[in-house]
């Protein structure tokens, strides 16, 4: 008896919740901490699939005797019927007792309410739901570092998080799916700050795209929380999650770990996305570095090495623009190319037409920790300083537009906004004159990379790796 009261509450909480969320009205921290009781692991994630007709999911449950099958059951009908069902596989967490769930579904159709529920085929869950937009124009959430600690107060962190999602579906009721640009735990492993990041009830209605963060490399539990599409795993595949790439619409996204050793396989993964969908007509790139970011992490030598392995062949594969996150500060660079300034018309007033290079933009946190400090980067072409936390909505339009709007979540203000306007979307591939190891050789040899460029010349190696 006690137990059944225990789960009639935890309903009723979650329900109560929904109601909040559903009004467009914020929670109480009172709200929250009851809600919070009822959270754990277990809540399912849902990504991006490979193109925007797919949708994939993931989800910690018990292992069971029987290892049977996750399902997902899909309908139109709030009451689930006529639903289609779709098998997935399962698979070892780093916890003994649980299993990863992951299945894909397909077919899904443009503006359209579905309900699903998930499970195996002999138990499912509540019904929960999510919508589709527009494939041709859409608008996608933008956050970073969210974060969570197992050793601040998880509940608050937790509370803090969810209010900046609540901020930005509150305000914009057209969100397709969020990208994340890495640090989705503090410490990677703890089951807690999993707990903490997975709490709020949007993530089981708008899936999300994350890259990988340093924080999430001092653990090996990310990649058992995300099913993400057409992951690349090279040469060198990590432990805690590898690069992935998923187009929606005429938009290719690719999702680097910034963090990984082998360059090469970021240099493949790059090539790869892009060679396999040569027409689409915005190409953005995320990762958790910011190569041209806005706080003392942008000159250390860890980011500094990510932007001379992975800056190049951005700029060769004609990159639009690039989403990093890592230190807490909201800014965005100027135009970039060849880690030069490109002097663009119309950039001072937040509206561009067909610019030449890259711009970055770096991310503040999302769960309370956004950092305010003033640097004063040759790169740097607006930063905002703030402790609040902010999020930016990023809309393309079938106008050839891609308009980003970045919003203080606390007072709701907007802090930047910029718009780029394509009027041609051919794509030239720039080749690298010297080879990709000549493009991260160069800055570090000085005059002496004349040697260098005699010898590859000579001997052309870019036979041996095929760059």
């Amino acid at each position: 008896m006690k137990k059944f009261s225990c789960i009639l509450l935890s309903l009723f909480l979650v329900v109560s919740i929904f109601a909040v969320v559903a009004s467009a009205e914020n929670i109480t921290y009172e709200q929250w901490q009851e809600y919070y009781t009822t959270c754990d692991n277990t809540k399912i994630m849902l990504t991006p699939g490979a193109d925007e007709t797919q949708m994939n999911f993931c989800w910690h449950s018990v292992r069971d005797k029987d290892n049977s099958k996750p399902v997902i059951k899909l309908s139109k009908n709030k009451d689930m019927s006529d639903c289609a069902e779709f098998k997935g596989y399962s698979t070892f967490s780093d916890l003994p007792e649980q299993r990863v769930n992951n299945v894909t579904v397909t077919s899904l159709e443009e503006n359209t309410t579905y309900y699903y529920t998930y499970g195996t085929e002999q138990v499912q869950s509540e019904a929960e739901t999510f919508r589709t937009n527009s494939f041709d124009s859409f608008k996608f959430l933008y956050i970073s570092d969210a974060q969570p600690s197992y050793k601040d107060d998880l509940t608050e962190r937790a509370f803090k998080w969810n209010r900046t999602l609540e901020s930005a579906f509150n305000s914009n009721d057209d969100i397709s799916f969020i990208v994340n640009a890495g640090d989705v735990t503090n410490y990677g492993k703890p089951t807690e700050e999993w707990t903490a990041f997975l709490s709020p009830e949007y993530l089981r209605s708008y899936p999300m795209a994350a890259t990988q963060g340093n924080h999430d490399k001092k653990g090996t539990t990310y990649k058992y929380y995300f099913n993400n599409p057409n992951v690349y795993l090279g040469f060198a595949p990590t432990v805690y999650g590898n690069g992935y790439y998923f187009t929606y619409g005429d938009v290719l996204f690719v999702m680097i770990n910034s963090m990984k050793i082998n360059i090469f396989d970021n240099y493949k993964l790059i090539k790869k996305a892009v060679e396999e969908n040569p027409d689409t007509k915005w190409r953005v790139a995320v990762m958790h570095y910011d190569v041209y970011g806005t706080g003392h992490h942008a000159i250390q030598d860890d980011v500094i090495a990510a932007k001379r392995s992975i800056v190049p062949v951005l700029e060769s594969y004609d990159f639009d623009i690039a989403l990093t996150g890592h230190d807490h500060i909201y800014g965005r660079s100027y135009f970039m190319e060849d880690d030069k300034v490109v002097e663009t018309e119309g950039y001072d007033s937040g509206s561009v037409t067909d610019p030449e290079g890259i711009i970055y933009f770096t991310q503040t946190a999302s769960s309370g920790n956004t950092r305010a400090e003033t640097y004063d980067f040759e790169w740097l072409g607006k930063t905002v300083l703030s402790e609040n936390d902010c999020y930016s909505t990023i809309e393309i339009t079938d106008e050839g537009q891609l308009k980003l709007v970045s919003v203080d979540s606390i007072t709701g203000e907007a802090i930047d906004t910029f718009t780029i306007t394509k009027t041609d979307f051919t794509f030239e591939e720039k080749k690298m004159e010297n080879g990709y190891i000549g493009e991260m050789l160069e800055p570090l040899m000085g005059e002496y990379f004349v040697i260098y460029k005699v010898i590859y010349q000579i001997f052309t190696f870019s036979w041996l790796f095929n760059f």
